[in-house]
């Protein structure tokens, strides 16, 4: 298992963010994937996430796929600036 801090911008504000990528868990764990965590800045225009995929290229095709590509997109998720911060080995959640 990989897990990956990463980060996207959106424009439809982080309440939104939430219902999609609820949404989307079940595709998500059907390759594999899960949600971690994740958080907004201030003024909702970015979400940081830490996500599990059972190898790094899967993040980007899962997010990719032309079917969730479309339901992040209309959720006002900037597909394009989907980032990769950086792996990460451990994490605790307090």
């Amino acid at each position: 298992m990989v897990r990956m801090l990463m980060t996207i911008n959106i424009s439809k504000g982080w309440d939104t963010w939430v219902e999609m990528a609820k949404s989307l868990e079940p595709e998500m764990n059907k390759v594999g994937g899960k949600m971690i965590w994740a958080g907004t800045n201030a003024d909702e225009t970015a979400v940081y996430a830490v996500a599990e995929m059972q190898d790094p290229s899967q993040i980007k095709t899962f997010g990719e796929r032309a079917d969730i590509k479309a339901i992040r997109e209309a959720a006002g998720a900037d597909v394009a600036s989907t980032t990769v911060i950086s792996p990460i080995s451990k994490y605790s959640l307090f």
